[in-house]
């Protein structure tokens, strides 16, 4: 009798060491290029992670924890991703450890979004006047809403990495538009609808941490999203409701979800579902679009500022990324301050490249009713940043190539 019990637990203790259901995950990181690769964001399902708990998990190499962080991935309001940096050297292959610890760490916050909302206003001839802002997790824009009323911190929603910031109008103008930053730190908690001593909103001064370097008018500013009908550019202007979600606020990952409720661009109406997103150490903009709708036209691009020099990429693969991009005096910092801006875009959506008066245009259509896109906006007084146009064209191509060619991944 005793013999039997012996076996059943010895076949029960080698059932618990085969379990899928274990404390550690293995996964293999690969560099495929020639170059070295900073702050890659590899993302892992956490329904992979089976056994560990996912509030304590921990990310490592060779001993080390890496800056690591639970995410919302879909918009749901659930967590249900881990994400993680890691630098490659050139052709570097590194082994990850994921696993529980006792204590969780917390890290340098590198990434962050937000909305800021008015409280305690008055409303006077369609002013927000008075109050305050407070930052909120959900936005919805109030009726009759229009520019410059002050219902926004920041005229909409705003994100920025430790290398730059932007901020969309979350308006009739739909736009984005450009923080250049002079410090990693993360400044937009602070930045916004003040006024300086002109009576002009703060951030159109340079102040020690940056300012609004970019002017975007009527223009498609920089990765504005829009419909191209009839030969001209159709913003997400008309709108039956818009709902903006902060879905992650870093450490190493920040993103927006924004939800337009029957756009109506001329060719019939249709929801649009979109994703900003932004990482750790990084310049680039992740912009995605979902839309239901037989229409295949839409449209970004950036302003053409005089004093640019155009760069196109020239690469016709199918399923390859490309950019478009100026550089040159288009910066609000200075006569001479330069500025270089950038769309990076995949051929297998795009139909053609144009322009009007006012932007270069890519013009693209939905693949299985999805665009999407990256911009970047790369300032000389940035830390370290990119002072000329040869630099720009390396930082260009450096990006370019690490679209093309990710990080491999594989689990051991």
């Amino acid at each position: 009798m005793k013999k039997q019990w012996f076996v059943k637990i010895i076949f029960l203790l080698f059932l618990l060491g085969c379990s899928p259901n274990v404390e550690s995950f293995k996964i293999q990181v690969k560099n495929p290029l020639n170059n070295n690769v900073l702050n890659n964001l590899v993302k892992i399902k956490l329904n992979k992670l089976k056994g560990i708990n996912p509030q304590k998990l921990g990310v490592f190499f060779d001993g080390k924890e890496l800056p690591s962080q639970l995410i919302d991935s879909d918009s749901d309001g659930k967590l249900d991703m881990l994400t993680f940096l890691v630098d490659l050297k050139a052709g570097e292959i590194k082994t990850i450890k994921i696993k529980e610890q006792k204590i969780k760490r917390h890290f340098v916050k590198r990434a962050h979004a937000e909305v800021s909302e008015k409280r305690g206003y008055k409303l006077i001839d369609g002013v927000y006047t008075g109050g305050y802002f407070k930052s909120v997790k959900t936005t919805t824009t109030p009726p009759g809403h229009i520019d410059h009323n002050y219902y926004y911190k920041c005229e909409g929603p705003c994100w920025e990495s430790d290398r730059v910031g932007y901020r969309l109008y979350l308006d009739w103008r739909n736009s984005v538009d450009v923080f250049g930053k002079k410090v990693a730190d993360s400044v937009l908690p602070n930045v916004g609808h003040t006024k300086d001593s002109k009576g002009h909103d703060s951030y159109h001064t340079m102040s020690d941490w940056g300012m609004d370097i970019y002017k975007v008018g009527n223009s498609l500013g920089i990765g504005t999203f829009g419909a191209w009908i009839n030969g001209k550019v159709e913003k997400v202007s008309k709108t039956d409701s818009t709902i903006c979600i902060i879905t992650n606020d870093g450490p190493i990952v920040a993103s927006i979800n924004i939800k337009y409720f029957g756009w109506n661009f001329g060719k019939g109406k249709s929801d649009l579902n979109s994703n900003i997103q932004i990482i750790a150490g990084s310049r680039l903009t992740h912009y995605s679009f979902y839309i239901q709708t037989d229409y295949n036209q839409f449209c970004t691009g950036i302003a053409n500022h005089p004093n640019t020099t155009f760069l196109l990429s020239n690469d016709k693969s199918d399923n390859h990324w490309n950019y478009i991009a100026l550089w040159g005096k288009q910066s609000l910092a200075g006569a001479n301050d330069e500025l270089g801006t950038a769309i990076f875009y995949n051929n297998k959506q795009k139909i053609k490249l144009t322009e009007d008066e006012l932007s270069k245009i890519i013009i693209l259509k939905p693949v299985n009713g999805k665009i999407d896109y990256y911009f970047a906006a790369c300032w000389q007084q940035e830390p370290n940043g990119i002072k000329n146009i040869k630099e720009f064209k390396k930082y260009l191509e450096d990006i370019l190539d690490e679209l093309n060619n990710p990080v491999n991944i594989s689990q051991l």
